[in-house]
């Protein structure tokens, strides 16, 4: 019983214990599971992602405005971005790097841009639609600043959207977890008062089949769960 009401109680302070600091570790100073902590990482990042993909075209039209010529401004940004941490700032330095070397080499900043959409599989839209306004800048003589201006309009939008959209998937996302695990909460609540429900689901031949209908039951709705999460997700502007 001891046992049972240990397990209870690790269980409930693991479902509502407080995410951990951004130094990857908990209040009490362990370090999460890697794999968990990169999965929330991934998805808390990608509202912060799109604002810095947001903040370099605000850059680079700002540069344009002030009279820097388009492989300058490139050059300038390239410098700024290489040495900011994280995954945007690296797809930011290396779109830069590979725009420029197609210039260097007798091409288009453009045709850099769409070359770098087809390596950068999570940004290949905003790459494509940044070299989608260098060339309707080229083609049609509009200025490039402002087509640069409404791309990051649309970032900034994409992010507020994400953010919005993780704080109404809250809970949820919460609810999930919870119903994830009250069965293993139900079967500690069983011993706790005497039923001894493990003894039952594992030699009876009826707690056996029931064991693996709940079981069958449980995996259905983990994957029911992610799949409506996930097709919301996917929902949502890039």
């Amino acid at each position: 019983m001891i046992l049972c009401a240990t397990m209870l109680s690790g269980l409930c302070l693991w479902l509502f214990k407080a995410p951990a600091t951004p130094g990857n570790r908990s209040r009490t100073g362990k370090v999460p599971n890697a794999r968990s902590v990169a999965f929330r990482r991934a998805r808390k990042n990608q509202a912060g992602d799109a604002e810095d993909y947001a903040k370099f075209v605000r850059q680079l039209s700002a540069l344009l405005r002030a009279g820097c010529s388009n492989s300058a401004a490139l050059e300038l940004l390239e410098k700024i971005w290489v040495d900011t941490p994280g995954s945007s700032g690296n797809d930011i330095h290396a779109g830069c790097a590979r725009a420029l070397t197609h210039m260097r080499t007798g091409g288009l900043l453009r045709a850099g841009f769409t070359a770098h959409a087809t390596e950068s599989k999570a940004q290949a839209r905003l790459w494509t639609r940044l070299g989608w306004c260098f060339a309707i800048s080229e083609r049609s003589g509009a200025a490039l600043a402002d087509l640069l201006d409404q791309l990051a309009g649309d970032l900034e939008c994409a992010a507020d959207m994400r953010r919005a959209l993780d704080t109404a998937l809250a809970g949820p996302r919460a609810t999930s977890r919870l119903l994830a695990f009250l069965p293993l909460a139900g079967l500690g609540l069983g011993q706790l008062l005497g039923i001894n429900p493990v003894a039952v689901l594992t030699t009876e031949p009826i707690g056996r089949a029931a064991l693996l209908a709940g079981a069958l039951l449980w995996l259905a709705n983990r994957w029911w769960c992610r799949l409506m999460l996930a097709k919301i997700l996917s929902q949502a502007p890039s």
